[in-house]
């Protein structure tokens, strides 16, 4: 008997699945962490429950999660409050966000100092 498999790690030839542009990959073929640009928390009434969201904006693209449900919407409003502030906590100002291409907004692109 041999020890368990190595995991398969994906051939850095081919394209990436997940349409990440080249660069954006993690070495070991694992996504990237991205910077969360803007978060939102809603509640939606669903089969006699009340289930809070989590819309999150990325550099590629919206994504939205299902945080849980809640038996009243008082208590999915509480959730949803709690939820989108500590989310919110780590989203930089946008004066201090670094542009996509690693240049300061205030730098010129014409590559003068």
């Amino acid at each position: 008997m041999s020890g368990p498999a190595e995991p398969q790690l994906p051939d850095p030839e081919l394209p990436d699945p997940a349409g990440r542009p080249p660069g954006r990959e993690h070495p070991h073929g694992w996504p990237v962490v991205q910077e969360a640009w803007a978060a939102d928390a809603s509640v939606v009434p669903e089969s006699g429950r009340w289930v809070v969201y989590l819309d999150v904006v990325l550099e590629s693209g919206a994504v939205r999660r299902r945080v849980g449900d809640y038996p009243d919407e008082r208590r999915a409003q509480t959730a949803a409050r709690i939820i989108e502030r500590n989310a919110r906590r780590h989203i930089p100002a946008a004066g201090f966000r670094e542009a996509p291409d690693d240049r300061r907004p205030d730098q010129p692109t014409d590559g003068s100092p």
